[in-house]
């Protein structure tokens, strides 16, 4: 009988997967449910594994759902037409005076001054778009956090945005991407690939806005390094 009982042990050890810590005993001793020695919990552990269910691959779908995702998913802009995109050679040119522009605003900029913050939209949208002269002085005085601030709001107004105004806002978009550091987090940048989105979209609404609008694509893409979204 013992003799059975010891092959049927044998039998079942060979079927499984060869233990990394060979041990000398096939039952844990317990203490109030507690292993007595290392070797016992090691038992009790593997035994533990043993009840549950092994890992197994699933085979793939049958039929894949096209699902569109939200903006910050997305990778690209499939609506974008290659007649609506600026060519490489003026991307090229534009991105090489901006680059300059930039880097003369930056280095100009007064920083003993004290950094303004806006934090109301209605705020932001008066001190924009009520006096041009005021607004060219304010936004070198502007904080990160404001421009950032401000170009997500411009996110909001593009996408209710009438036809004649669509000039006007890449303006000022313009001149805040003048000021923004280009030395951003992961959230700062997933701001202007939104805005670069939301103006492709404009672009495919108002062809005759198609400049202004590539103006800040190109920025974005190749300044700020989103050359995906075109």
């Amino acid at each position: 009988m013992s003799k059975r009982l010891f092959s049927q042990v044998v039998e079942k050890e060979e079927n499984d997967t060869k233990a990394a810590i060979p041990l000398s005993k096939t039952k844990p001793d317990l203490i109030n449910g507690i292993p007595y020695s290392g070797e016992d919990y090691l038992l009790t552990v593997r035994q533990q594994a043993k009840e549950y269910r092994q890992t197994i691959v699933a085979p793939p779908p049958k039929e894949t759902k096209k699902v569109q995702l939200p903006a910050h998913f997305q990778f690209s802009n499939n609506s974008s037409s290659v007649d609506d995109q600026a060519s490489e050679t003026w991307r090229k040119g534009f991105a090489s005076l901006f680059r300059s522009h930039q880097q003369s605003k930056q280095n100009n900029k007064d920083k003993s001054q004290n950094l303004k913050e806006i934090r109301s939209k209605n705020d932001a949208y008066k001190l924009l778009y009520s006096h041009t002269e005021q607004t060219i002085q304010l936004i070198p005085t502007f904080s990160q956090h404001t421009i950032l601030r401000i170009l997500e709001y411009h996110i909001q107004w593009l996408a209710s945005i009438k036809e004649e105004d669509v000039e006007a806002k890449c303006q000022r978009i313009f001149i805040l991407l003048a000021y923004l550091d280009p030395v951003m987090t992961s959230n700062n940048v997933s701001i202007l690939r939104d805005l670069s989105r939301e103006c492709i979209r404009v672009r495919t609404k108002y062809a005759s806005q198609k400049s202004s609008l590539n103006i800040i694509i190109t920025i974005i893409a190749d300044i700020f390094g989103q050359t995906d979204l075109l």
